[in-house]
């Protein structure tokens, strides 16, 4: 279908969700009465596999498939149970890639993690600007709900990654589908790293991609470790295929200082894990300002400097950018930050307090990394009521955008601002960019016992529906072949 086509049935779809799936519903079970048969054809020259339906109905099989793609993951875990060849069909890798590429308009959603009453456990929620109600999406026994973070503010293809500081351990959550798993123990328990969730195009598995720094007495001032989730009986942290190189070495290790002491994640985008280096390590203007992780290849690379980039953001005495301790705070450190933007890499530059740059946020994207040609994309103004909510917080973060309409586009940006004792206020809003609006959407108070940084861990990020699969890991596969069967 055309881009019109989509729009239509799109918005037809969020006006009457509810009453055009039990129609569909309906529609399907007489086609199973009628032995409807679904069935992925295999090509031997590598063409491209769609559903082939075959048996007689009202609905035209295309139609069909068409409302299908675009309907949200809980209306395709209920169609499931139609007849075990739809079951089959719609956990096939096939249609999970379709559902995924196919463009809907769904309402804004976020996820955010919560202590339970109960030590040692963690509840995770859904939350929505027009829901009546928190959704409770499963309990986690075993993770100690105030050392609960949510890595990256936003999910990579549906997936979320999760880290329990205490354990310490990582999670990988699907929220739409409510499935969770814990991933096995990491080599190097240390205090300074940074992690990320990508995604491998090629081999269409995730990856965890762990940046560590070493200590005075060893021998590698930064390494990196890789997890490839669902990768079978293999599956551990292991070495990327191509290591750190050394030329850039240490402004690897100027990006896990500033990651870790700002809580800055890095970001996927197009393929690639991006951190950003911090600019005041070094005397003069460094030729890195992001280190790259290619997720297919597993190698790194770079980005250079945006043009804003000057001589006043250096340190006349460069601190050691291999040495394990954290970045003090010194002019321009909390100048940037990165977001992912239509899958390209942004660079976020708060001008807040600049009395030259004027009060605006100006966000910076990167549309191809191989000319490192950073272009101005959008600037939001802090005036009137977006002046009141953004100049008072500390920490102002872009964590992504959204599309209310097939025209209407919206910058989401968090806030955090220190309360009293332990206790933060945490605020996410939307910016309309045509209307120059603001719009709160969660407000929250977190308690967090321990800094180790100048920034708290946070605890949500956007909510994206997929249908991505969660693999049991091999501890967990041997755990449940252990276990006595249950006779309830």
């Amino acid at each position: 279908a055309d881009q019109l086509t989509a729009s239509s049935l799109g918005t037809q779809i969020m006006c009457s969700r509810k009453r055009e799936e039990d129609c569909l519903y309906h529609a399907l079970i007489s086609k199973r009465e009628g032995n409807i048969a679904i069935a992925m054809p295999s090509s031997a020259c590598n063409q491209r596999k769609k559903a082939a339906f075959s048996g007689g109905g009202s609905l035209p099989d295309e139609i069909i498939m068409e409302v299908l793609l675009r309907l949200p993951v809980k209306s395709i875990l209920r169609f499931r149970a139609v007849c075990r060849s739809w079951a089959v069909f719609f956990s096939t890798e096939q249609f999970c890639n379709l559902h995924m590429a196919t463009p809907k308009i769904a309402p804004l959603k976020l996820l955010f993690v919560s202590p339970t009453s109960r030590p040692g456990s963690t509840e995770v929620f859904s939350c929505s600007p027009s829901g009546p109600k928190d959704d409770l999406l499963f309990t986690l026994d075993s993770a100690c709900g105030n050392s609960m973070q949510v890595v990256m503010p936003a999910p990579c293809h549906g997936l979320t990654l999760l880290f329990d500081a205490v354990a310490p351990a990582y999670y990988i959550c699907n929220a739409a589908t409510r499935a969770v798993t814990r991933l096995p123990p990491f080599r190097h328990s240390v205090r300074c790293t940074s992690t990320g969730l990508g995604f491998d195009a090629w081999t269409r598995k995730y990856k965890v991609v762990r940046l560590i720094k070493g200590s005075r007495h060893d021998n590698e001032s930064v390494r990196c470790e890789v997890y490839t989730h669902g990768s079978g009986y293999g599956d551990c942290w292991r070495p990327p295929t191509g290591g750190i190189p050394f030329g850039l070495c240490r402004f690897a290790g100027a990006a896990v200082n500033n990651a870790a002491f700002f809580s800055l994640p890095p970001v996927f985008a197009n393929g690639h894990l991006h951190w950003l280096v911090q600019p005041s390590l070094f005397s003069k203007k460094p030729r890195a300002a992001v280190i790259s992780f290619s997720l297919a290849e597993e190698t790194f690379s770079f980005v250079g400097p945006p043009p804003f980039w000057t001589s006043e953001m250096y340190s006349s005495t460069p601190l050691s950018a291999s040495g394990p301790e954290f970045v003090p705070f010194c002019p321009g450190t909390l100048g940037e930050h990165l977001v992912q933007i239509d899958n390209q890499p942004c660079m976020v530059r708060d001008l807040r307090y600049n009395r030259n740059g004027g009060c605006i946020l100006e966000i910076w994207k990167l549309p191809d990394r191989s000319s490192c040609a950073w272009s101005l994309n959008h600037r939001i103004s802090l005036l009137g009521r977006v002046a009141t909510d953004l100049r008072q917080p500390k920490v102002v973060r872009v964590i992504g955008s959204t599309c209310t309409s097939m025209s209407t586009k919206k910058i989401l940006i968090a806030t955090s601002m220190h309360k009293i004792c332990d206790k933060f206020q945490k605020k996410v809003y939307t910016y309309d960019l045509n209307s120059e609006s603001l719009e709160t959407i969660l407000s929250i108070t977190e308690a967090h016992a321990s800094l180790e940084g100048m920034n708290p861990s946070s605890r949500f990020s956007l909510f994206e529906e997929s249908l991505a699969p969660v693999h049991e890991t091999v501890e967990e596969i041997k755990l449940s072949t252990t276990l006595p069967p249950n006779r309830n």
